[in-house]
């Protein structure tokens, strides 16, 4: 309700402003609160950062297109679907307001260049109106946000760190004690964690004062995600060395209550049966003993990080996240929405063929990276019929009556307020997104306000003949594929091991925080997109298994330096040999077995470090074999 009041007022107060500077397009700046609006502060100032970023990305795209093309609309609009498409594909490999940013500088060319489309000189007029009315709209839901009711990020993280940690301890200790069978739960958590990070990183944003509580959330966000990643690893681990469950089982109790003393003295003593453990299986020679303990070590160092005892900092990746294939395809659909309603436009020569484009582009681009766009096309539709009908009770019925902007305010109110509280219902956020915005656009508040019925009519008829090319686009054209989607994310956990092992002789392995943060969010992206169920967690748990393969190999990778040129060579084709086999688990683990055994016997014939080395790198290869026999 404060975050609905928050928007209702900004929206008012933008609308306000806007009148009062006489800008062209006063509706412009309160469809911008409606856009930038969210309950957290700090996710206000860097969405309205990255809008007004897009905005002028996307002007100066208009001012070229128009320039070239202003008297050819037929390629105006295909050059057109092509930026927008290329703008779409960009977002899907970015994250965050970055990936906002990128839509925006897509769809803001057509609501810039549409605009001037019978009159090409007016296109430098439109483009500084619109970022006027965009800075007029920021500015307010910044302005409101922070002073009136702010809602910082900072204040929920620690209750929220607290609460995804103990679900995280409690759901692997289960798994481990009860030998599997979390997968519908885990994918809940890894939606949790992601939610998380993405608060850490509005902490960050809302002042300096807070970084260090945000950097100290997103290392327990990624030592949360490392080790739901690992949790197979971690059980495999169990069965060869089983005096280690108990006091890791303790670990895990500790820390879902609460860490503090207690943990830290389960740690630790978790910590010292394991060097013992390490020890042992050192002078015997016992490389299955040995992996196991390394791979408990780490999950032991990340209950360290998720507890808040580590000083684990790394920076942050925000390119390349989602799989190049699913960005084309998401590009290729807002192509073909906007050459359908561009064709549409010119076979008609309607002349709200340019309002049906525009909100063609906007509706299409931000759909594209919704992991169900299909159904969100189905809401958009019904928000445009509802925001049509509504906006025309309104606009005919009940503003000629009023005069003042206090009756105009107490119209608007209730639709912002009321589709802020529908966006928060389950499986309405996208109708009470956009009923608002076409709500606003179809009233189109101006002073004077122009009663014109004829215009009216054909405004509503483009906005949901829009929803209908998305529909259209989205639901029989170019439907989404939940396999292929899965298909490509497992096929960029494959090609990260290929190109670990691919890397050149003595080239140093990547950063291993920075690349497992990138690929833990594959890892909650994949969950996403699989849901609940059996063959759920078959997927994911082979998607975690190309990451113990990943990370093994980035272990051995740093060991190699450490060895003679004869054994560093042999190590070398190891690596190699597990990029040829990562998409055959069956012939990886036979291939893995025969290098444990040859590296266990080449130690055993060895002193000193050497030896200690070659039982290392075994350990590695043990690790690998174990997790593509799983697979």
């Amino acid at each position: 309700m404060g975050h609905g009041v928050r928007t209702a007022i900004a929206a008012v107060l933008a609308l306000y402003l806007a009148y009062a500077l006489q800008l062209d397009s006063p509706q412009t700046a309160t469809a911008t609160v409606l856009i930038v609006s969210h309950p957290m502060s700090g996710a206000v100032i860097a969405k309205s950062a990255w809008r007004m970023v897009g905005t002028l990305a996307g002007a100066a795209g208009a001012l070229a297109l128009m320039a070239m093309f202003g008297q050819s609309p037929e390629a105006f609009l295909l050059v057109y679907s092509l930026w927008l498409g290329g703008c779409v594909a960009l977002a899907l490999r970015l994250r965050r307001f970055r990936s906002y940013a990128a839509v925006l500088a897509g769809y803001t060319l057509a609501l810039i260049a549409m605009g001037a489309v019978d009159d090409p000189l007016r296109t430098f007029d439109i483009a500084t109106a619109r970022i006027a009315a965009i800075t007029v709209g920021v500015v307010c839901k910044m302005a409101v946000s922070g002073v009136l009711w702010p809602v910082t990020a900072v204040q929920r993280l620690e209750s929220r760190v607290a609460r995804v940690t103990a679900a995280v301890a409690v759901a692997m200790r289960d798994d481990l004690a009860l030998g599997g069978g979390q997968g519908g739960r885990y994918s809940a958590l890894l939606a949790d964690i992601q939610g998380l990070d993405d608060l850490a990183t509005y902490a960050a944003v809302e002042s300096a004062a807070f970084r260090s509580e945000a950097d100290a959330a997103r290392v327990s966000a990624a030592a949360l995600f490392g080790l739901l990643s690992r949790v197979d690893a971690a059980r495999r681990a169990l069965v060869t060395l089983p005096l280690a469950a108990a006091p890791l089982a303790a670990c895990l109790d500790r820390l879902a209550e609460g860490g503090g003393p207690a943990f830290r003295l389960a740690a630790a003593d978790a910590r010292r049966r394991l060097r013992a453990a390490v020890r042992l299986a050192d002078r015997r020679g016992d490389v299955p003993a040995l992996a196991a303990a390394h791979r408990l070590g780490e999950v032991l160092d990340l209950l360290l990080q998720a507890s808040g005892e580590s000083s684990t900092v790394f920076a942050v990746p925000e390119a390349a996240d989602g799989p190049a294939g699913s960005a084309l395809i998401a590009g290729l659909r807002a192509v073909i929405s906007v050459l359908l309603a561009g064709g549409f436009w010119v076979a008609t020569q309607w002349p709200a063929g340019p309002t049906m484009v525009s909100w063609t582009s906007v509706i299409g681009a931000l759909l594209a990276s919704r992991t169900n766009p299909s159904e969100v096309s189905i809401q958009t539709f019904r928000a445009a019929i509802w925001a049509a009908v509504l906006g025309g009770v309104c606009t005919f019925l009940i503003l000629p009556s009023l005069s003042e902007f206090g009756g105009l305010a107490c119209v608007l109110v209730p639709v912002i307020l009321s589709s802020t509280l529908i966006s928060h219902r389950p499986g309405r956020a996208e109708f009470g997104t956009f009923l608002p915005l076409l709500f606003i656009t179809l009233v189109a508040p101006g002073n004077p306000m122009v009663y014109d019925l004829e215009g009216y009519l054909n405004a509503a008829g483009a906005v949901v003949m829009a929803t209908v090319w998305i529909v259209l686009t989205y639901r029989l054209i170019l439907p989404v594929d939940r396999a292929g989607e899965v298909r490509r994310l497992l096929a960029a956990f494959a090609r990260s091991v290929r190109d670990l092992a691919g890397g050149r002789a003595g080239e140093p392995p990547p950063a291993i925080a920075a690349w497992e943060y990138r690929h833990h969010h594959r890892l909650a992206r994949l969950a996403a997109w699989l849901g609940d169920g059996r063959d759920g967690a078959r997927v994911l748990a082979l998607a975690r298994g190309r990451m113990d393969t990943a990370r093994a190999l980035v272990g051995m990778r740093r060991l190699l330096s450490g060895l003679p040129p004869d054994h560093r060579r042999q190590g070398e084709l190891i690596v190699h040999a597990v990029g040829r086999l990562a998409d055959d688990p069956a012939r990886l683990s036979t291939f893995m077995r025969r290098s444990v055994r040859r590296l266990a016997a080449q130690g055993q014939a060895d002193t000193g470090t050497r030896r200690h080395a070659l039982l290392a790198l075994a350990a590695w290869c043990q690790q690998i074999a174990e997790a593509a026999a799983a697979a």
